[in-house]
């Protein structure tokens, strides 16, 4: 497992979340267990972007082989 520091762990987060077209708010997230995440992230629809019907929820990502992944 990877020691990421707190800057290099929200990145790597926020980094999954772009790619998910999740707005990530860069908030430290909470460990959960070894290597698993908690974090709320908006997932960015139409409705979101166009109308302002946006709903935070809680995502969870992992370490694998030293990337974030999320699950």
């Amino acid at each position: 497992m990877t020691n990421f520091t707190q800057t290099t762990l929200i990145e790597s987060i926020g980094e999954c979340c772009k790619k998910a077209h999740l707005s990530y708010s860069n908030l430290l997230p909470t460990q959960v267990s070894p290597g698993i995440f908690c974090f709320h992230a908006t997932e960015m629809t139409d409705d979101c972007a166009k109308r302002g019907y946006c709903r935070q929820m809680r995502y969870y990502a992992r370490e694998v082989g030293g990337e974030m992944v999320l699950c």
